[in-house]
């Protein structure tokens, strides 16, 4: 496996992996090594091999592509020298970005069978996270490019149908090539969790990526409008590019009492007592081409511990889950989420009625049934099938 990614913190990934490795494969994996990480560790019988360059999670496309570039030679290099001794069957690579699927070029050429993991699909979240971005020359490079990589791979696995069915076969994917492995969480990980006593301000947390394609910052201008919001506590976890404007925008508005900003990120497993202690989830992005069509990982993670959430009905959101299971707002308009946030306070029993409604549905969307098709893809290319 291929990743460019911190593995702790890479639900995807981890639960990929873990499923291989319990079902009696070897799997070594291949990831960028943060400053203080060691270069080798097996963790849950997955070898993690961590190699230069660390993770660039700044705003500049140029640096991106840089340490996209040395992280590909890295993984060349690497997996052309394990499978020398390894002899893999398989090869899964995680985008992003796409190129990195080159990296198995030498296990293919000996006949391995190649998965491209689309996470997330590159030329939209181009678009999305860099403002002034158009669907002009490298947009439509982008495209090109996609589509070879996934020419390359003998598999396309992707997080969620409607991804499937609206932009990768549009952009030019064999539908029969794809395979939709849903992001959803371990339930044996993410337990059902008991609601904490509501007996002073409701406390709400938002974990994962500080980055501007979240819409952080109108969630502190919402925030800051609200009535008695004295009656609410904000916590936000998490690192990226947006955090040192974060912490400058929460002291602008007068939030340091209401919002507490956590800079930094925990692993996987200690997200439900984190999340656990809150009374609300809150799962925000601004309105673009990839959020459009993001099932949030966090999103289904709240859902799996019966916490509620506020979050935009998008896409596959609306495709997944009935109406009305979460608190939803319209992230064009910085006051709807004002007026929903306030809603609650005025009315904090609403908080048990969603409950009830997302825990009716829980099984629904745990990752075992996934699991079993992630198993039967690698056993069918384990076994020759291409």
């Amino acid at each position: 496996m291929i990743a460019y990614t911190t593995y702790e913190r890479d639900a995807r990934v981890i639960r990929e992996a873990e499923a291989a490795a319990r079902n009696g494969y070897r799997v070594d994996l291949i990831t960028p090594r943060r400053k203080g990480e060691r270069a080798r560790e097996t963790i849950n019988a997955v070898n993690v091999r961590r190699i230069w360059p660390r993770p660039y999670k700044g705003a500049a496309p140029v640096r991106y592509l840089m340490s996209y570039g040395l992280f590909l030679l890295g993984c060349l290099a690497r997996t052309a020298v394990l499978d020398v001794r390894r002899r893999y069957r398989v090869v899964h690579v995680n985008n992003m970005p796409d190129i990195l699927v080159f990296a198995a070029l030498g296990p293919r050429l000996r006949g391995a069978g190649i998965i491209l993991d689309i996470h997330d699909p590159v030329p939209e979240t181009y678009v999305a996270k860099f403002e002034g971005a158009r669907r002009g020359v490298f947009y439509r490079l982008l495209l090109g490019l996609e589509r070879m990589c996934a020419a390359f791979a003998h598999r396309v696995l992707t997080v969620h149908e409607p991804v499937k069915t609206d932009i990768l076969v549009p952009d030019g994917i064999p539908a029969e090539k794809i395979t939709v492995v849903a992001n959803f969480p371990d339930g044996d990980v993410f337990r059902v969790v008991d609601p904490p006593v509501l007996d002073g301000p409701v406390r709400m947390i938002y974990y994962g990526t500080v980055s501007a394609r979240f819409g952080l910052t109108e969630v502190l201008e919402a925030i800051a409008r609200v009535r008695g919001r004295d009656r609410l506590r904000l916590r936000i976890v998490g690192d990226g590019d947006l955090a040192g404007s974060l912490k400058r925008e929460i002291r602008d508005l007068g939030l340091e009492g209401i919002v507490d900003f956590d800079n930094r990120s925990y692993p996987l497993g200690r997200i439900p007592a984190l999340a656990g202690a809150h009374h609300l989830g809150l799962v925000p992005y601004r309105p673009s081409p990839a959020t459009r069509y993001m099932l949030p990982v966090k999103l289904l993670e709240l859902t799996a511990m019966g916490i509620p959430a506020i979050t935009v009905a998008n896409v596959p959101i609306r495709h997944y889950f009935e109406e009305g299971s979460f608190f939803l707002y319209d992230n064009a308009r910085i006051g709807s989420l004002t007026e929903v946030v306030e809603g609650i306070l005025d009315r904090p029993a609403v908080l048990a009625e969603k409950r009830r409604t997302i825990l009716r549905n829980r099984d629904k969307y745990l990752w075992d049934a996934e699991r079993r098709k992630y198993l039967e893809v690698l056993g069918d290319l384990a076994e020759g099938g291409r």
